[in-house]
């Protein structure tokens, strides 16, 4: 019998052994104890299943014996774990998440319709695009004219790439043509994202993008009038959306209890999981309309899946089926290209490419780190600089005490102001999205809780307040935990301001008209925080700031280093970045994708679906 492998001893949590010992007590079987202690340790790090051979160390005849136990199925009933040809293993519940997920977005492509004229849809494209220029919006009309007739939708595209903006145009389509689409004849929408941080940012960009609509429509343009059947300042998050019960960790909508909403629209979906997407898919009726949006290239959901992901690269980018692209060559100018494509997916999955975004030399490393743009890779680190875009080398800690110093210079005027004792909330909430360190890690020399106790120090002695006062004038605060009842959530960021009645801490939470609104709370009544000088770029996911500077320990093996990290953080820019790093762990963490094991991407991928309990037949 096999070992486990060195990694996979060194990854064990307290929980994986613990599974280990129950299955191998009540099993009677050492090998499918070590086989759930693989799976253990593959979700916790976002696996769906466990390759038991590559990750492992099993051999053929380990996986031939596991075939054999009793614990141990294919999917078809019941067990407590399910063992794949490709020698995956799965808990019964991730197997069973990710078929009924892959059977029910499958289902959904296979009920697409084109139930609007060619003419009619060009003549809504027409007003909703209005003087704007054809060849930069094209993948915007294309996915305004394709969404009539789905029940799901992806829209993705980096940064600035307008995809909130194209939703409202979208939705609007939707509710002209709603009867046509086989939706209510005044549909119900509803807005999500995972966070409360994310739905805060949906609610104020989708209230933005109907204001800039609104101002661009002709005066007599019936889309007018539907603007007002768009929601923005209920947008919230998918637990909240779906009735979620913490006392036992169900959720009140479901099959039995669908939502009553005709269209779902769900941002910053690359941070959902796949059993939260199995929830929201099941709590959907036949005809309800689901859309998603977000970045495939960010980071993925902490628990297990990469679902988003996973449903991209089921279709070639921007690959359409023939029936709709012969349609949108007769509209469009210039055309998409034309091509047969029976993937399941076509056509029902746009990425705008087009970035609106001012900054050219920021968006350049942006879309090369998306990539893995190895010429680009080579040429930044040789010359430590693209535009706004700067690698800082930073080996040790006192380089790292160094660049703080570098930053705060950098900066003072801004931490002057936030610092200054009559500074309004206001003000200071929009200076903290000015600038903002981003940490690969939590804890360590480089991590983000050693940064803010730095940063503290450092601000103190340059501006004279005490930083070993837990309420200090100007102290940027985290939220880390949800809490419901005061509409606090977790990357909610706030800031401490002394006033007459002691310290305050304010935040901006969203008004019903979707414009910032402000609140304060006593210190005693928040959940549970940090400061936020330095944030995790976890935590960062769904905000955007002026200027970061992103944070990589140095050392180029760590296992935290990914692509996706590093371009979720430097993303989060809308006018420079700094990278602090060794040129080694830059290289390392743009040169390593995740991916995640798993078998939905296969499952989306297949033209027919005769056998749903195995992605490989």
């Amino acid at each position: 019998m096999s070992a486990a492998t060195p990694a996979q001893t060194a990854d064990a949590r307290a929980i994986d052994h613990a599974l280990a010992r129950w299955v191998r007590e009540r099993s009677g079987s050492e090998l499918v104890a070590r086989a759930a202690h693989a799976v253990s340790i593959a979700e916790g790090q976002g696996d769906a299943c466990a390759a038991l051979a590559e990750d492992a160390g099993f051999s053929a005849d380990d996986i031939d014996a596991l075939h054999a136990h009793a614990w141990v199925g294919d999917g078809r009933e019941f067990s407590p774990f399910v063992l794949d040809r490709r020698a995956h293993f799965y808990t019964w519940r991730n197997w069973r998440h990710e078929s009924r997920l892959a059977e029910a977005i499958r289902e959904r492509a296979g009920a697409r319709t084109l139930p609007v004229a060619v003419a009619d849809i060009a003549a809504d494209l027409g007003e909703l695009f209005s003087a704007e220029d054809e060849a930069a919006t094209c993948w915007q009309r294309v996915a305004v004219a394709a969404a009539p007739g789905s029940r799901l939708f992806v829209l993705t595209g980096g940064p600035g790439t307008g995809k909130t903006t194209t939703v409202v145009r979208l939705l609007l389509m939707l509710l002209r043509h709603a009867a046509a689409s086989g939706l209510a004849e005044k549909p119900v929408i509803a807005l999500a994202a995972p966070t409360g941080k994310a739905a805060q940012r949906l609610a104020q960009a989708m209230a933005k993008g109907k204001q800039n609509l609104l101002e661009r429509l002709p005066s007599d343009s019936e889309f007018r009038a539907l603007l007002d059947r768009i929601p923005h300042a209920e947008a919230g998050t998918l637990h909240r959306l779906l009735g979620y019960r913490p006392m036992d960790n169900t959720f009140a909508r479901g099959v039995a209890d669908p939502l009553a909403a005709d269209i779902v629209v769900v941002d910053e979906a690359s941070m959902v999981d796949l059993a939260m997407m199995r929830q929201l898919v099941d709590a959907l009726r036949s005809q309800t309309m689901l859309i998603l949006l977000g970045d495939p290239g960010q980071l993925a959901a902490v628990e297990a899946g990469s679902v988003l992901s996973d449903i991209v690269a089921s279709v070639d980018q921007n690959a359409l089926p023939l029936a709709l692209a012969q349609r949108l060559v007769t509209i469009l100018q210039p055309p998409p290209v034309e091509a047969i494509v029976i993937a399941p997916l076509a056509g029902q999955v746009v990425t705008l490419t087009h970035v609106w975004r001012a900054g050219s030399g920021l968006q350049r490393g942006i879309a090369a780190l998306r990539v893995g743009d190895t010429a680009w890779l080579d040429a930044f680190i040789a010359n430590g600089v693209d535009g706004s875009l700067r690698l800082q080398i930073c080996a040790a800690v006192q380089a790292l005490s160094a660049r703080i110093d570098a930053w705060i210079d950098a900066h003072e005027s801004l931490f002057g102001q936030l610092l200054a004792p009559a500074i309004a909330p206001a003000a200071a909430l929009k200076l903290l999205r000015e600038a903002q360190v981003l940490c690969a890690l939590r804890e360590g020399a480089f991590g983000a809780q050693y940064i803010n106790a730095l940063i503290a120090r450092r601000l103190s002695g340059r501006f004279g307040f005490d930083a070993t006062q837990a309420w200090y004038h100007g102290r940027p605060i985290l939220v880390t935990r949800n809490d419901y009842a005061r509409s606090l959530f977790n990357g909610d960021i706030g800031i401490v301001l002394l006033g007459d009645g002691g310290p305050r801490v304010w935040f901006e939470l969203s008004t019903r008209d979707g414009s910032p609104g402000l609140r304060s709370f006593s210190p005693r009544t928040l959940p549970a925080h940090d400061t936020a000088f330095a944030i995790t770029i976890h935590r960062s996911q769904g905000s955007e700031y002026g200027d970061v500077a992103v944070v990589l320990p140095p050392d180029a093996e760590h296992r935290v280093l990914s692509r996706e990290l590093l371009y979720t953080a430097v993303s989060r820019a809308t006018h420079g970045a700094e990278i602090w790093a060794t040129a080694d762990a830059m290289r390392a963490a743009a040169m390593h994708p995740i991916r995640r094991r798993g078998g939905l991407l296969e499952r989306l991928r297949r033209v027919r679906d005769s056998t749903a309990s195995d992605p490989d037949c």
